[in-house]
């Protein structure tokens, strides 16, 4: 009877491991599909009613649930850091940055580009927590950088206006630096608040910034596939991020690192075959075979890059 716990140890860790596994390719799915529904969305939303409603969304929800477990979500909201207030500007600006470049440029360019915050990240730790840069994780930017290249190449000769991707670029570059900005501000106020109640506060600072942009007629005159789109992009957020803290418990930090930064493929994949199979009316991106390997480079130098920044 003894002998039988070793195995029945090494069953269980074994399931953990796969559960871990499962769950953060989940969530890998989830983000990878949100750049799609967001263009689907779009179709009768502006990008500035999908942000609002997105956080007004993970708002509600969130503080019904901090209220059930009786953790008093109005706490922080009543003496809010002002680090949290910058944290949560940042991520207004992202979602609606975000949702701009798929809107100008298509989910396949954003979700490729959109890669750099990693990278951006890894750079704050360097100047900003003074963590040292590896061998590894520079080689991880050069590769990067070549898969970009590659993917804008075979983007710009297919692209009908130039000027609008461009802008479209620049508006995702700035979501992936904003991006970085909300994350160094949880960084610091870890130390101090937990990490739903800090949530709560950037979804309510969220919703407060963005209700100008809201055009309240969009609610009306959507059709039924923009509003089961928008929902499900209110929705993904949250089963996202829990298959995420589900995984932590179970497998490393740079594994899920490494698996989640695979999204860009799932949404490249997707935008090649829903169009094709006349889904949701979507049109197809205008990638092609060298636009494909340009962004299979790129998200192998980003998930070098996380995975050495994460050991």
């Amino acid at each position: 009877m003894l002998s039988a716990s070793p195995a029945k140890g090494r069953l269980v860790g074994s399931a953990n491991y796969l559960r871990g596994i499962l769950l953060s390719l989940v969530t890998a799915l989830l983000w990878g599909i949100l750049p799609i529904f967001l263009k689907i969305s779009l179709q009768g939303f502006h990008a500035g009613t999908i942000s609002w409603f997105r956080f007004l969304f993970a708002f509600l929800i969130l503080a019904i649930i901090l209220q059930w477990r009786k953790h008093n979500p109005l706490n922080i909201l009543c003496k809010p850091p002002w680090m949290g207030i910058v944290g949560g500007l940042c991520l207004a600006a992202n979602y609606y940055w975000v949702t701009m470049g798929v809107h100008l440029s298509g989910p396949s360019n954003m979700a490729v580009l959109i890669q750099v915050a990693g990278v951006f990240l890894v750079l704050a730790g360097v100047f900003v927590f003074h963590e040292r840069l590896s061998l590894m994780q520079v080689l991880g930017m050069v590769i990067v950088g070549c898969g970009l290249f590659l993917f804008f190449y075979d983007q710009q000769s297919r692209i009908q206006e130039p000027g609008e991707y461009y802008y479209a670029n620049f508006l995702i570059v700035l979501a992936a630096l904003v991006w970085v900005g909300y994350m160094v501000s949880q960084k610091f106020l870890s130390r101090q608040y937990g990490a739903q109640s800090l949530n709560l506060l950037v979804y309510a600072v969220a919703t407060f910034a963005l209700i100008g942009g809201v055009e309240w007629v969009d609610f009306t005159s959507a059709g039924l596939t923009a509003w089961l789109s928008l929902i499900f992009c209110a929705v993904n957020t949250l089963l996202a991020y829990g298959a995420l803290a589900e995984a932590v418990k179970y497998i490393p930090l740079a594994l899920i690192s490494v698996i989640i930064s695979l999204n860009p493929l799932i949404t490249l994949w997707g935008m090649k075959i829903l169009p094709e199979i006349g889904f949701a009316g979507l049109q197809a991106d205008p990638v092609e075979s060298l636009g494909y390997f340009g962004g299979a480079i790129a998200v192998t130098g980003v998930a070098l890059v996380v995975y050495r920044s994460n050991r």
